[in-house]
């Protein structure tokens, strides 16, 4: 019955059915795709630093238009 239904939207209301399709490969990527990658060797990048390191020695006052 559902399978009936569902054959009749196809040729009723294409744009429906592709539109649920696609919208549905979104979240099941989410759960297969993270482990094939894993399984293939992907390597997270490192993590972007949040700050730029501060040399350690006495900081220079700026003078002029250096700022």
């Amino acid at each position: 019955m559902i399978l009936n239904a569902f054959r009749k939207a196809t040729y009723e209301y294409p744009f429906a059915v592709w539109g649920m399709g696609l919208g549905l490969t979104g979240p099941l990527l989410v759960l297969i795709v993270p482990p094939i990658r894993r399984y293939m060797g992907y390597v997270p990048p490192y993590a972007v630093p949040n700050s730029y390191p501060l040399p350690r020695r006495a900081r220079r006052v700026t003078e002029g238009f250096e700022d």
